[in-house]
């Protein structure tokens, strides 16, 4: 009686065990199947098609890849690698073989003078090309020269700064004309419209935007010209005209 239940226990281990072996021998065998390997590719950039030499670059970055075990980050990884002119991407699975990528591009958010040389660069001081003269952009200039990492981003403390304090007034709609850097890394601020702004690159710089938006408001309120705001203390320091 013993030996007979004996046996039926490793009669139904053994069926539980070849059941779960053929299991995963089926798992494997689809997965490497062509059923799941990536053979539809749709880019969109800003929301609109990709244009054709950036397709095919994508496109020959995931073609014939198992879209279940292709990793998002991965290819987030190879994408930015290969083109550094992309800031964010959003990849969708569609199973069983197509994927929906989404590409946002870097914006040019400057220009940085160094050595004679003017480089358009976005938010996070990745170079998107290099100019002959300055354009239209707020210009960043320093006292000591700029260095590129890589030969495509500036990563100096002062430089992420600048382009910080230049991206929030963007967003506060205050335009700068130019930002000069100096040996103590504050920042002078030249607007388009309005006084010149000292700012300090060693304090919270979306305090001192925020500051000067509300100085800028009230003077406007109150029909005063300004022609210097100090926000490098604790307390701003304005001159009048």
């Amino acid at each position: 009686m013993k030996i007979k239940k004996t046996i039926i226990k490793l009669l139904k281990f053994l069926l539980i065990f070849l059941g779960i072996t053929s299991f995963i021998v089926g798992l494997f065998l689809v997965l490497k199947s062509d059923f799941f390997k990536v053979n539809q590719v749709v880019c969109f950039e800003n929301q609109n098609a990709c244009q054709s030499d950036l397709w095919f670059q994508i496109n020959g970055l995931v073609l014939g890849k198992n879209i279940v075990l292709l990793s998002p980050q991965k290819v987030e990884e190879e994408i930015k690698g290969k083109l550094t002119e992309i800031d964010e991407i959003k990849m969708e699975k569609h199973l069983p073989n197509k994927l929906v990528i989404h590409l946002s591009k870097r914006r040019p958010l400057a220009i940085i003078e160094t050595d004679s040389h003017y480089y358009q660069v976005d938010y996070q001081g990745f170079v998107l090309a290099e100019l002959q003269q300055p354009t239209d952009l707020p210009l960043i200039t320093s006292s000591e020269s700029a260095i590129i990492v890589d030969n495509h981003q500036f990563k100096s403390t002062a430089v992420i700064s600048s382009l910080n304090c230049l991206y929030q007034l963007l967003m506060k709609n205050i335009e700068v004309r130019r930002l000069e850097i100096n040996l103590f890394e504050d920042l002078t601020l030249f607007l388009k419209k309005g006084p010149e702004v000292l700012i300090s690159s060693k304090k919270g710089i979306g305090q001192q935007v925020d500051s000067l938006q509300s100085i800028l408001g009230r003077a406007k309120i109150e029909g005063k010209q300004i022609k210097v705001i100090d926000l490098r203390f604790d307390k701003p320091v304005v001159t009048f005209i």
